[in-house]
């Protein structure tokens, strides 16, 4: 008994560890801060190149700003999935970080928003962004 306790615990802490202390968290919340401030061409313009070469910046402050902005102010938001890939489809192979957070918007409570980021040279860009 008190060895699945332990295994338990040492399962709890290392999901936390693991949803906690990953380098790429305060760029994505970085990225999410400059979103929720309204100003998606900066978010454009702060993503990575390959985000870039597929979707105009025109394109972006469009499409975002039709889905985002109606859901108003931030009230809450939560980590609660990290996954890591060193390929997804129709990317070239590098390392790739999917983080997940549930959040509370005022006019739409219990969200969640995917954030997909890539490691280029040595530092983590946002690639896809999508609410549900």
């Amino acid at each position: 008994m008190m060895k699945k306790h332990c295994i338990l615990f040492c399962f709890m802490v290392f999901a936390i560890f693991n949803l906690q202390a990953s380098e790429e968290q305060p760029v994505a919340k970085q990225w999410l801060a400059v979103v929720d401030s309204g100003d998606y061409a900066l978010s454009w313009q702060q993503s990575d190149a390959f985000f870039k070469e597929n979707v105009s910046q025109d394109l972006w402050v469009s499409k975002l700003g039709e889905v985002r902005t109606p859901l108003g102010d931030v009230k809450s938001r939560e980590q609660v999935n990290r996954k890591t890939f060193d390929s997804l489809p129709q990317l070239p192979k590098g390392e790739y970080v999917l983080l997940q957070f549930n959040t509370d918007f005022a006019n739409r409570p219990e969200s969640t928003e995917t954030i997909t980021l890539k490691k280029s040279a040595e530092q983590w860009q946002v690639i896809g962004y999508f609410i549900q």
